[in-house]
């Protein structure tokens, strides 16, 4: 059984992901986006990851991004 099945389970047998706030720099850092990406000041990133830690989406808005989740058939919870 892999983690994700294992916390599925857990969800009443919907995938775990979790939600957090992630920064531009992060991304940029990782490849995400490309070096030199402008944002609006003050935009606030937030990203969908599965259970194991990968990251699935981001998005600029929380409650789209739990939308977004549930929309899939994903439990999404918060984490800080």
């Amino acid at each position: 059984m892999t983690d994700n099945e294992i916390f599925a389970d857990i969800a009443g047998n919907k995938p775990l992901v979790y939600v957090r706030q992630i920064s531009p720099e992060t991304l940029i850092a990782e490849g995400a986006m490309p070096e030199g990406a402008v944002l609006p000041e003050g935009v606030k990133l937030y990203a969908l990851h599965l259970a194991d830690g990968r990251r699935i989406a981001v998005m600029d808005d929380r409650q789209r991004a739990f939308a977004a989740a549930l929309q899939n058939d994903l439990e999404p919870v918060s984490v800080h």
